[in-house]
């Protein structure tokens, strides 16, 4: 039974009520949270604090400390003797089943205290409700999933080979050892699972660095690790700004392998510096995700379907929305909807019951969009929905409205990723002109396909130069499935969720065995 076009809503928040447990957790006793290290919180020697804050009300959730150079050591030698073993069996050495009953356990004690991890993501993430419980739902997920391909793929000696007469050969897989997993702020908890579960299972010990604005999540999870039963130095969790926490980590070549999702910028910078001691790496570095709208299309539903995408989470997805290219045939009607959808979006503070669209993380975010949003204009687009400032009553967070705006092929109006509930839409005459507009960006993480015609559909996705391309749907995540970029948006690496994500997690030598000679 299909659903009726005007129940396609945006992503929309329920009141949330703040859990005592996460304010106290928050006080952490008068005292600022501090990083943790080797199963303890650590105050950090350079005495310096930063406060994370709620992004709709600008209201300090905690003081936190910030890791330096000599906290960023201490981890990775904690790290390295929990996975060697110090006196003792190594992480490396851990049975699967028993890292996957740990594993398990931290995830049931993240559902024992559910309203404080969604807390974590309402409050210091600033997201809706509505999301902010599907994301919490990606631990167990995530934690299941890897522990069914720990189970498949095994570590160690690989099938013998003969190469000779006198000499046999084969591969032995092993885990790397002390990874880090560089977080962004956009989406915590699900990006923090998607690192830290492949990397645990395979026998990594592991240093979490969330990002500054929402480093929440992260601290409650390594506290919760503690909980569980984790040996002391296997997760720790290093909170601070990239630009010194992350700076640290990158140059430390005791860290055999970082996960960074974030800009391409920081992406770049952190490659150059692990390529001089020989630290490999994987990324994932945003988007500007394009959507082909064909004729046969219905141009009210699918506009309003795109409308959901385009701001979900507030357009913070790496693999939203932001280019809409649309048959001619429809253009006007589809625009009319789209611009219907984008005004009646309910701003609002994101714990408020009926809220579609909160304040963005932080006000150099709110610069930059805004920045952005005049510079479209400047590049030839045309205002549909201007966007600029906007006001919640009672509250002092850092709101954008949507904006909207029509262009033309040739007419490059939106090159860079845009965080926000923004998006263009371009008039075109063929599907093949709209292949080519959508490949001409850098990017290349997420793209869709808009038709009744499946087949054909299918067929056009397959061309797209993008880590996903979809049909009737959009920013699609399955576990078996990779999730990853091509162009200026990823790699290298098998991207994330699927087999190839636990073997990044490995290296592999060869051993070659001959006799001894006579």
């Amino acid at each position: 039974m299909s659903t009726p076009i005007s129940e396609i809503q945006a992503l929309t928040a329920k009141a949330f009520r703040t859990p005592e447990k996460f304010t106290a957790f928050c006080r952490n006793g008068g005292k600022p949270l501090g990083g943790i290290i080797n199963g303890e919180q650590v105050k950090g020697t350079m005495n310096v604090t930063f406060e994370t804050v709620d992004p709709g009300s600008q209201e300090v959730l905690a003081t936190v400390c910030e890791m330096g150079e000599a906290e960023v050591a201490r981890a990775v030698s904690a790290a390295q003797r929990a996975f060697q073993g110090d006196g003792g069996p190594g992480w490396r050495s851990v049975d699967v089943e028993k890292r996957i009953a740990l594993c398990q356990k931290l995830v049931e004690l993240c559902e024992r205290d559910r309203d404080v991890l969604l807390a974590c993501e309402v409050l210091d993430g600033g997201k809706v409700s509505e999301l902010a419980e599907g994301d919490f739902d990606q631990l167990r997920n995530c934690m299941e999933y890897f522990a069914g391909v720990a189970r498949k793929i095994p570590l160690g000696d690989g099938p013998s080979t003969i190469i000779s007469e006198t000499v046999n050969g084969f591969a032995y897989r092993e885990p790397w050892g002390v990874v880090a997993g560089i977080i962004p702020w956009n989406y915590p908890i699900v990006l923090t699972s998607w690192f830290m579960f492949p990397a645990l299972l395979s026998g990594n010990t592991i240093l979490i660095k969330p990002a500054e604005d929402t480093p929440l999540s992260a601290l409650y999870i390594g506290k919760l690790a503690q909980e569980a039963g984790f040996p002391p130095g296997v997760i720790n969790v290093l909170p601070g700004r990239g630009e010194i926490t992350g700076q640290c980590i990158a140059e430390h070549p005791g860290v055999r392998y970082i996960a960074f999702t974030g800009s391409p910028g920081v992406g770049h910078l952190i490659m150059r510096v692990c390529d001089r001691h020989g630290t490999r790496m994987k990324r994932e570095m945003g988007g500007n995700g394009s959507a082909i709208v064909l004729a046969d299309a219905d141009p009210k539903m699918v506009a309003r379907l795109i409308g959901r995408h385009t701001n979900q989470h507030y357009g913070q997805t790496c693999c939203t929305i932001h280019r809409i290219f649309v048959d001619r045939k429809i253009a006007d009607d589809f625009i009319d909807a789209e611009t219907e959808f984008f005004k009646n979006l309910k701003i609002g503070y994101q714990a408020d019951a009926g809220t579609q669209l909160g304040a963005v993380i932080n006000p150099t975010q709110r610069r930059r969009i805004l920045q952005a949003q005049q510079e479209t204009v400047a590049r030839g687009g045309t205002a549909l929905l201007a966007g600029g400032e906007a006001s919640v009553a009672g509250k002092t967070g850092f709101y954008v409205k949507p904006a909207l705006y029509r262009t033309e092929p040739g007419h490059n109006v939106n090159p860079q990723e845009v965080f926000h509930c923004y998006a263009t839409i371009c008039p075109v005459s063929s599907a093949e002109e709209a292949l080519q507009l959508a490949n001409s960006s850098p990017y290349g993480l997420g793209a869709s396909i808009w038709t009744k015609d499946v087949q054909k559909g299918v067929a056009l996705a397959k061309q797209f130069r993008d880590g996903t391309a979809q049909v009737n749907c959009h920013n699609m995540v399955s576990y078996g499935l990779p999730y990853g970029g091509q162009g200026i948006s990823g790699g290298p690496g098998g991207g994330v969720n699927c087999e190839e994500t636990f073997t990044d997690y490995t290296q592999v030598k060869s051993v070659y065995v001959g006799n001894y000679p006579a």
